[in-house]
């Protein structure tokens, strides 16, 4: 118990420095430029034309390249402040010579991060909420098995069945 109360405090403490660093910029600003309702300043192109992240602030997105869900800000802030750097040549070639300004990193950091936070609390949720109704399904299951089983010792009759003989009686 002792060890579980340790780890809570220190779960809890790193929720809340994370949050203490989280990016500074406008999460709904970063879901305008990720759908490209507001242009970027230097006109690269719109995150939503190749990749798609699941949230309510934009349509579902690309599927050219990998969903951002997941990622979060941490995830993608290399290839937004280095897109020359980037793995994929489509990126690369998207954004030569199209930079994104500070703000427009921080926003789009913003976005990625709620993002990220929103569906990681969905999916934890959705996974307890499947644990416990696969443990009462298994439970159930068992137990509707269990209730034809024999329910003394399979010795218990062999017993029975040597004290009734006659071996008693012929000494």
């Amino acid at each position: 118990m002792k060890k579980f109360c340790l780890f809570s405090i220190f779960l809890i403490s790193c929720l809340s420095i994370t949050n203490l660093y989280a990016s500074s910029g406008d999460a709904s600003v970063g879901a305008s430029l990720f759908e490209g309702t507001k242009h970027f300043q230097n006109g690269g192109v719109a995150c939503i034309a190749c990749h798609g992240v699941d949230s309510e602030l934009v349509e579902d997105g690309g599927k050219l390249a990998m969903n951002l869900t997941a990622m979060g800000g941490a995830g993608v802030e290399y290839a937004i402040q280095n897109p020359e750097n980037a793995s994929s040549p489509v990126m690369r070639d998207a954004f030569k010579n199209k930079a994104l300004t500070a703000e427009e990193q921080a926003d789009l950091l913003a976005f990625y991060d709620q993002v990220a936070s929103t569906n990681a609390v969905s999916s934890s949720n959705t996974f307890v909420v499947g644990g416990v109704i696969g443990s009462i399904m298994i439970f159930l299951i068992l137990t509707l098995l269990g209730s034809k089983r024999k329910k003394e010792s399979v010795n218990q009759e062999l017993f029975d069945r040597q004290l009734k003989t006659s071996w008693k009686e012929a000494i």
